[in-house]
């Protein structure tokens, strides 16, 4: 039985590939273009849209202010998908679980997304930080876009559900289809 859900921030409840992309001026129209080939790795996928190694890691992550990652835009899901988790366990027991780059910006920056974005009472249920299978338990279930997340939760005795991103395993696959096939609905 699930008694608490972690929601990852970047790509399951925010659509920081798509902002961040296009926030550096990169043709992008949208997540259907991203090149599934880059999987995790948006900096090679910014170059590879760009058309030349416009960026290294260190000047892209750089680059990204607090207002930046303050602004990203919700995922078409969001609403749908914290309805669902409320449906299961109760607002109060959904989390947001993210981790942050090295910089402070994208900390703070965070904060404020969620600040703006989530319902009132989840304002401070946040825990950051990129360890997130120390949060895994029987009863808690991560939703998260990243395969290598979902993979270790699940080897630390959680459960998770890994949300369809053209950047993960399940690209092609429709996200709202998935989840409410995986949460029930």
């Amino acid at each position: 039985m699930i008694d608490t859900i972690l929601l990852d921030i970047d790509g399951v409840c925010a659509r920081t590939q798509y902002h961040l992309l296009t926030s550096f001026g990169v043709p992008f129209k949208d997540e259907s273009e991203y090149p599934v080939e880059c999987g995790w790795d948006i900096v090679a996928a910014a170059n590879l849209l760009s058309g030349y190694n416009r960026f290294t890691p260190a000047t892209f992550f750089g680059a990204i202010t607090r207002e930046m990652w303050a602004t990203i835009p919700v995922t078409t899901e969001f609403p749908e998908l914290l309805e669902l988790c409320e449906n299961l366990v109760g607002l109060t027991n959904v989390h947001f679980l993210s981790s942050p780059t090295i910089s402070p910006e994208s900390l703070a920056g965070k904060l404020e997304w969620i600040q703006r974005n989530a319902p009132f009472q989840m304002c401070r249920q946040f825990l950051i930080g990129p360890s997130k299978h120390v949060c895994a338990r029987p009863s808690s279930l991560l939703i998260d876009d990243r395969d290598e997340n979902v993979e270790e939760f699940r080897q630390r005795g959680g459960q998770a559900v890994l949300l369809p991103r053209p950047w993960n395993s399940l690209h092609g696959y429709d996200a709202m289809t998935h989840l409410v096939s995986c949460l029930g609905g």
